[in-house]
């Protein structure tokens, strides 16, 4: 064995180094040592090479970043430009630059953003301002006079604010903030703080609704807009407002995306701007334009009419909280009695006009226009979609019941701080004790638990059956056409039930159901406090109309001390009810009930005893109520425990189920109880 045999077994594997140097068994040559040191020094060289690289590669990097950061600030790099002796860019170079930042920084591709030009050939009246604003995606623009008055750099995700000076012609002060991560609080500070007069333009990019909070959306109304309360996710808008307006601004527009995935189509306001918008003689020329665009607005379209001035505070006495509870008037598009409505709230004793809001199911300019006319607030919703085809008041049905959900939702958002909404719809004229009606039944409600509202009108009021202005009757029945809701039962009883759309599913139906099922009661008047005047409707056509509501009445004097106040609690009024029916006269129960001399004008407490098959069954009490000419329609509206009580020729009338406890106490063994609507088996029997 040799002796590199032999140390190898002694030593194990060569090393590299080893097999290098013993080259062919021998020790190496001059030449390959030669060629060894030049492959150290190449690769010495390559590292070199790649360093300097690297090195040269992050300053090119560094210098991109500054030109980026130049050309999202066109203004920085138009001094940069002069320094180097260059003319600054042109505005369509600036906006390439920044597609292709934004390309670069976002992964998004495409076509470049080319930011509209502003308008420079549009000529406006000496006392306007030309307006455009531009919402999307995107970009968002804003320019005045033909100039651009928030440059691009400045713009960003959520809400971009303009300024303007209207006399002067001048931008001022532009505000970029992101309500997609935060409430808009600042936002808030700073609008509170501009000056009254200020035009305030507003448009969103990309999305402003995840975060904007309520206080945000309240400050945005006050200058004048009626579609902020309802943005959505990813919505486009513009806004033009004015700080110190007292009515609603015509320059908003709004559009949606068809889901969450996806953003709507840019929108825009291109427009010469009044210097003030809520000029009286301006709006002269809008009412003018509307009446002769629309028929049928009587005194409203007379050359004399003015907006009609709220009418005096109630007397010091009367002044509780009940005047500062926030007014909703649920509105389709029915200008027409619209106007009547507010001007009867107007003039009720009171009455803060600022607590009045109309919540518009659609975009109808026709509502848009009255409201603006009489400065109250507006809140715009999108008009309802309806998958029932099989009627068109099953249609109707969804689209109300869908504008009720909103309306109840919003406005809790925008009165964070009160615990009651009055809720009246757009064809309920209102009488002027409106406000001392609720102040002397707000402690009722509030003390008595079971008791859910109290409403402003009776279905059974009619001239012939209905005189006292100061008789409050309690029921199971909910009438609904004026009444007043708790913040704490829309919370935990209406909302979470409320019925989804759209299965034509009347909105008064479904809350009937759930007070029977929760045991609720409500309070109304023996004499309304609300007048429908709605000829045409979901439920309404001219002959029920005639039929049903032309004879109503209602009060017409601002003060009338309700009786009986303590006797509406669930026991007190039992037993009021059995106190009357024991003390009452019957009435002669061998008479006809629909004959018209069978109760005659008096002042007498009267009780009327109808059939009963079973305890809870009131088919004869329909009969006897077509009889007496009150409502019968559905149902005996305004029962309590199956007792009805109403005025009647000026008696007072009780008309009590024969299966009643009353029944069985007071109804004397010579009485038979009135049996004049036959039964089905009755029938069948008969016809066989």
């Amino acid at each position: 064995m040799g002796r590199l045999q032999r140390l190898r077994k002694l030593r194990g594997p060569k090393s590299r180094i080893e097999r290098f140097l013993t080259w062919k068994k021998g020790p190496i040559s001059t030449e390959c040592l030669a060629y060894f040191l030049i492959v150290v020094l190449v690769y010495v060289n390559l590292q070199m090479i790649l360093a300097i690289y690297a090195e040269k590669n992050f300053i090119n990097e560094e210098e991109s970043n500054f030109h980026i950061k130049l050309e999202e600030n066109p203004i920085a790099e138009d001094e940069a430009r002069a320094r180097q002796g260059l003319p600054p860019k042109s505005q369509e170079d600036v906006d390439v630059a920044l597609s292709k930042n934004m390309e670069r920084k976002t992964g998004i591709s495409g076509d470049p953003i080319i930011e509209t030009l502003c308008p420079t050939e549009v000529r406006c009246p000496s006392d306007h301002v030309h307006i455009y604003a531009e919402s999307g995606p995107r970009k968002t623009k804003i320019c005045l006079n033909g100039k651009e008055a928030m440059p691009a750099w400045k713009t960003g995700r959520g809400i971009n604010i303009v300024v303007i000076n209207p006399k002067r012609g001048t931008a001022g002060s532009s505000y970029n903030y992101d309500t997609y991560k935060n409430p808009g609080t600042d936002m808030v500070d700073i609008i509170n703080e501009m000056n009254d007069g200020r035009l305030v333009v507003m448009t969103v990019q990309d999305e402003a609704s995840a975060k904007l909070g309520a206080e945000a959306k309240l400050a945005i109304e006050r200058l004048g807009s009626t579609l902020i309360h309802t943005i959505s996710w990813r919505s486009t808008w513009v806004f033009i407002g004015q700080v110190g307006i007292t009515t609603v601004s015509q320059y908003e527009a709004i559009q949606r995306p068809v889901d969450d995935s996806t953003w709507p189509d840019p929108t825009a306001i291109s427009q010469c701007v009044p210097y003030e918008l809520d000029d009286r003689t301006i709006l002269s020329e809008y009412h003018t334009e509307f009446c002769e665009r629309y028929d049928n607005y009587g005194s409203f379209c007379k050359s004399s009419w003015t907006k009609p001035k709220p009418a005096l505070p109630l007397p010091q006495h009367l002044i509780t909280t009940a005047n500062t509870f926030p007014i909703a008037i649920i509105s389709g598009n029915r200008g027409n009695y619209l106007r009547q409505v507010i001007a009867s709230l107007l003039a009720a004793p009171g009455v803060d006009p600022n607590l009045i809001i109309v919540f518009q199911d659609g975009y109808g300019e026709e509502t848009f226009e009255v409201v603006r006319q009489f400065g109250v607030r507006l809140v715009r919703f999108p008009k309802t979609d309806s998958n029932v085809h099989d009627a068109d008041t099953f249609n109707q049905a969804d689209h109300i019941a869908s504008n009720y959900k909103r309306s109840l939702d919003t406005v809790w958002d925008m009165y964070w701080d009160k615990d009651y909404v009055y809720v009246v719809e757009d064809d309920l004229l209102i009488s002027p004790d409106f406000f001392s009606y609720y102040q002397q039944l707000l402690p009722v409600l509030m003390n008595d638990q079971t008791i859910f509202t109290a409403s402003c009108w009776n279905d059974n009021g009619y001239r012939h059956s209905s005189s006292d202005p100061n008789l409050i009757y309690r029921s199971e029945f909910f009438p609904g056409l004026g009444w007043i809701l708790s913040r704490k039962h829309w919370v935990k009883l209406l909302k979470p039930a409320w019925p989804k759309c759209c299965n034509g599913y009347s909105w008064d139906l479904y809350l009937r159901d759930v007070l029977k099922q929760q045991g609720y009661d409500c309070l109304y008047p023996d004499l309304s406090r609300t007048f429908h005047i709605g000829k045409s409707g979901a439920n309404v056509f001219n002959e029920f109309y005639n039929g049903y509501f032309r004879e109503k009445v209602y009060t017409k004097e601002p003060y009338y001390e309700l009786a009986n106040l303590d006797k509406l609690t669930y026991e007190s009024y039992n037993a009021l009810l059995r106190d009357l029916v024991a003390h009452a006269t019957p009435v002669d129960h061998t008479m006809n009930p629909c004959d018209q001399h069978f109760i005659q004008p008096g002042t007498k407490t009267l009780v009327l005893y109808y059939f009963q098959r079973k305890p809870t069954e009131s088919r004869q009490a329909m009969a006897i109520a077509g009889c007496l000419r009150i409502w019968n329609v559905d149902k005996v509206r305004g029962m309590f425990s199956n007792v009805l009580r109403t005025s009647y020729r000026g008696n007072h009338l009780l008309v009590v189920g024969s299966l009643t406890p009353l029944a069985k106490e007071y109804m004397g063994s010579e009485i038979v109880p009135f049996k004049i609507a036959p039964y089905k088996d009755e029938i069948k029997e008969k016809e066989s």
